[in-house]
């Protein structure tokens, strides 16, 4: 069974906070959306972040490098307790 771009998830939930609200974030695509949306400044951080997760959903990065690189942008952006 192939799993559908929506299903594929980080080793770990994480939690992430915006001005208004916090989220957990658990898949690579519940990652890409949150980017979408980023309440901070969008720097190098956020670049790599961004496109780790949609080479995640290609395929061509794991999950697990993909959650690194989007756990580093939101402590970078203070996003993280």
């Amino acid at each position: 069974r192939v799993q559908t771009l929506s299903e594929i998830r980080f080793p770990s939930p994480i939690r992430v906070f915006s001005p208004e609200s916090s989220l957990i974030v658990s898949t690579v695509w519940e990652a890409v959306e949150y980017l979408k949306q980023w309440p901070s400044k969008r720097g190098r951080h956020y670049r790599v972040a961004r496109q780790h997760c949609l080479d995640a959903l290609d395929g061509l990065r794991s999950p697990r490098a993909a959650q690194a690189s989007f756990i580093t942008a939101a402590k970078t952006a203070g996003l993280l307790l």
